[in-house]
């Protein structure tokens, strides 16, 4: 099922990097800081079984686009469908929308993207290993379904959008036995444009972010281990960038990219050495301006720490970026850290954020950004949804405990920082919910 071969695909994704290797409390928040937070809301109908790993957009004015997959409960079988929902800065909910067709079977991890305006653009995988997409005016309006992969097995994509509203998919691909990453445009009008070929890649996520000027930044892992990166816009794709050399013994992989305002990039991936006895993974960033030039290689996490599979990176405009990576603390355990760059490349502090897994980011204009992650289960296997505030410059806040009953939170952000965070709840019947401020 859907819900369990998301789990699976990270370990194809683990055991990739390998090869490329080889290749070369609870917290009681105060009444004024809980009352600036929405309550928790249920997202998705009654009588529907969500999907982990859902997906939030906002636009320049405050609107939200939520996104997630879920299946009918009382069928013959389970079958996972794209739904959306909007929710508007007043704070009105719109309706509940099923965008895939039940023809297309299983639909998994929609991601979504969202322009200046609020229309909108949203990517998943069906059964089928293929990547679909559509998109979403901002007055509600569903345009056409299109298959965007052209070969499969393909999926994991993510999307990107243009602040004109121009939205650019990326996903790995196979091609008689060959893996590479593939993007395509997919414009206002509800046409789209040609598949682009990029290079060949060792299926995982691709990393993607976009400027304010509508230039992307793709970053991936080619089979020989190098970790590369294209720029695109409609009409000009770059040539490639090697952002790290392959070497002997040595795996990059995971890549994660976000883009200040004027296009310099910052691209984030795991490093693993299995040359002598081997070490665990690593996190390193390497910056890559929009003038082409390559900054120094930064070794993000703890020389000594064994980081997990998650990782993330968020910028401001003015350049400075935040990183969150879980990491193990013990056999059986992991937390989450975090540490800030500034816009010249000096290191801040690593931060113990809290006990869990699976982070994820979200910042404002100014840089002021607000990280959530899952806690760990307990003995019933329920796990609590965290966050913890940060300024653009100085320490993280107190810890904030957004429910009591939550896994894989994802977070996005207004200009002015006004978060929209949804998750799955993490018992039965896993439905998705919301909470919107401070």
């Amino acid at each position: 099922m859907p819900r369990t071969r998301r789990t699976r695909r990270r370990q194809l994704a683990k055991a990739a990097l390998a090869v490329t290797a080889g290749l070369s409390t609870w917290l009681v928040m105060t009444p004024a800081a809980e009352a600036r937070w929405s309550p928790a809301t249920r997202l998705s109908p009654t009588g529907w079984l969500g999907q982990d790993w859902p997906s939030v957009a906002v636009d320049r004015h405050g609107n939200t686009l939520l996104a997630w997959a879920a299946c009918q409960t009382g069928q013959t079988e389970c079958v996972y469908r794209v739904q959306v929902r909007t929710r508007s800065r007043s704070g009105r909910l719109g309706a509940v929308k099923t965008i895939s067709p039940l023809r297309s079977a299983d639909a998994a991890w929609p991601e979504v993207a969202t322009d200046d305006n609020g229309n909108s653009a949203v990517v998943w995988e069906n059964n089928s290993s293929q990547v679909m997409g559509r998109r979403i005016s901002a007055s509600g309006a569903v345009g056409p379904l299109h298959l965007l992969s052209t070969s499969a097995p393909a999926g994991t994509p993510k999307v990107v959008m243009t602040p004109a509203g121009t939205a650019l998919a990326v996903w790995p691909e196979d091609r008689n036995g060959s893996w590479y990453e593939v993007a395509r445009y997919l414009f206002k009008n509800g046409s789209v444009g040609r598949a682009m070929t990029l290079g060949p890649v060792v299926p995982d996520w691709p990393g993607v972010a976009v400027d304010r000027f509508g230039t992307a930044v793709v970053a991936w892992t080619e089979p020989n281990g190098s970790l590369v990166a294209r720029r695109i816009k409609p009409g000009h794709v770059s040539a490639v960038k090697q952002i790290m050399a392959p070497v002997s013994g040595i795996g990059y992989g995971m890549v994660v990219v976000s883009e200040d305002r004027g296009g310099d990039a910052t691209i984030c991936f795991l490093r693993s050495n299995n040359t002598g006895h081997g070490e665990p993974p690593h996190v390193w960033v390497r910056r890559w301006t929009q003038k082409g030039r390559l900054g120094t290689v930064l070794h993000i996490s703890p020389p000594a720490g064994n980081v997990h599979f998650y990782h993330v990176v968020a910028t401001g405009f003015a350049g400075n970026s935040m990183v969150l990576w879980s990491q193990w603390t013990s056999a059986t355990q992991t937390a989450v850290f975090g540490r800030r760059i500034s816009s010249t490349g000096s290191l801040g502090p690593i931060t113990r954020l809290g006990a869990g897994d699976r982070p994820a980011i979200a910042v404002g204009d100014n840089g002021a950004g607000l990280a959530v992650w899952q806690g760990p289960s307990n003995s019933l296997g329920v796990s609590k949804a965290y966050a913890r505030r940060f300024p653009a410059s100085g320490p993280f806040g107190p810890l904030q405990t957004l429910s009591t009953d939550g896994r894989v939170v994802r977070v996005a952000s207004s200009p002015l920082g006004r978060f929209s965070v949804i998750w799955q709840q993490s018992s039965y019947p896993y439905a998705i919910r919301g909470r919107f401020g401070p």
